[in-house]
């Protein structure tokens, strides 16, 4: 099968530019040729070979008709593999599949709350999420911000905004867009909270493998047992956002009995390439995943030194999981939304931090998994524009 995307070791810019420039996704697509794309969350690097080699033998098969083989291994292999990765023992009887996190995100809102119900999250936040809890028409966002010192979970500051029609939590764990890993104090304190208002919580831990030395991924299932269900997905880890497969652990009864209650069909199902592909990576793709991992933390360490040396006026915390960047770039005078200034002067596509709730004004987020010679030129483009308008 041909290679797609950048490799690790690539040097050379104009190559990694012309493969990611000959690819369908939206990264690259969306902005014309003479723009450098850092903003979406997908990786730039070659997918692991493992998850080529089961497409391809699928494909070479003709084995396009009904096939559950893959499919049904998927919670098993989940449920090993969050034992082995992160030391939770689940059933894998109450793994449930979904097309992707999304899909199961905006499945629990439409099962479990209804018109006029609150749904807390922890701005900054993934903007779909906010976007789902508005999709589903009448239900209100509650926002809880992380605590700007550290990106803190604070259960004083959950506890201060629930009201009697809360009924949901919608957290990231890890979190997006800030890469905080949180810890066992704070996410006890929480469940605490979800406990005494009887809160449903959606985790999603899409990005928990992607974790850089020294951070460990806590599940929050273990902290709230009984009213948790968990969003997984090999999307973001292997670079598979495109084949829709996700996973959820539901570990509340009412979830489950509401998701038996549904018609066969009436969510879709997993489609076969989506399957084998993840259980490919889950089973095989360690290995590339180990080398990826020390690849995006030198990245995040290159950023790190670069932004220290030449670009001290921003403020970040450097991450302890995912790719991204969250840049408080409010010591230059960017105007209203900082990510328009830097793509129409510096041709370089960045997150908007407007869409990611209240204080995110002053933000853009960065996304590192790339080639080194397109992450310096992505920094080089910012810092062009970031240094013309220092205040």
């Amino acid at each position: 099968m041909q290679r797609c995307g950048v490799a690790l070791d690539s040097g050379s810019l104009s190559h990694d530019l012309t493969r990611l420039r000959s690819l369908d996704g939206v990264k690259w697509r969306k902005h014309g040729d003479d723009v450098l794309a850092a903003w979406v969350a997908d990786m730039d690097l070659e997918p692991a070979p493992v998850v080529l080699d089961a497409i391809q033998a699928v494909i070479d098969r003709g084995d396009f008709g009904y096939n559950h083989v893959a499919r049904d291994q998927l919670g098993e292999v989940f449920a090993e593999r969050q034992h082995a990765k992160h030391g939770w023992s689940i059933d894998a009887g109450d793994v449930r599949l979904f097309c992707d996190v999304l899909h199961g995100i905006e499945t629990m809102l439409w099962l479990m709350t209804k018109p006029g119900d609150g749904v807390v999250v922890l701005p900054p936040i993934y903007p779909p999420f906010r976007n789902s809890i508005m999709g589903t028409a009448g239900r209100e966002i509650i926002e809880c911000p992380l605590d700007r010192d550290g990106w803190r979970l604070n259960a004083d500051t959950l506890e201060s905004v629930i009201t009697p029609r809360t009924k949901m939590l919608l957290m990231c764990n890890p979190h997006n867009p800030t890469g905080r890993v949180f810890s066992s104090e704070e996410l006890t304190a929480v469940a605490e909270v979800c406990e005494r208002h009887d809160l449903l919580v959606v985790s999603d831990e899409v990005w928990a493998d992607l974790l850089h030395p020294g951070s460990v991924h806590l599940p929050f299932q273990p902290f709230a047992p009984t009213r948790t269900v968990t969003m997984s997905s090999a999307s973001k880890s292997f670079s598979l956002a495109g084949l829709r497969c996700a996973v959820a652990h539901v570990a509340h009864d009412g979830v489950r009995a509401k998701l038996d209650e549904l018609p066969t069909h009436v969510l879709g199902a997993v489609n076969t390439l989506g399957a084998e592909a993840t259980l490919a990576g889950w089973l095989h793709g360690d290995p590339w995943l180990a080398a990826t991992k020390k690849h995006l933390t030198a990245q995040r360490d290159h950023l790190a030194s670069r932004l220290a040396s030449e670009a001290p006026g921003v403020v970040w915390q450097v991450p302890e999981a995912t790719y991204l960047a969250w840049l408080d770039v409010s010591a230059y005078d960017l105007g209203a939304e900082p990510s328009e200034t830097l793509l129409t002067e510096g041709k370089v596509a960045l997150s908007t931090g407007l869409t990611y709730g209240p204080g995110g004004e002053s933000f853009v987020r960065m996304n590192v998994a790339t080639s080194r010679p397109i992450l310096d030129a992505v920094i080089d483009r910012t810092l062009g524009v970031l240094n013309r308008y220092a205040r």
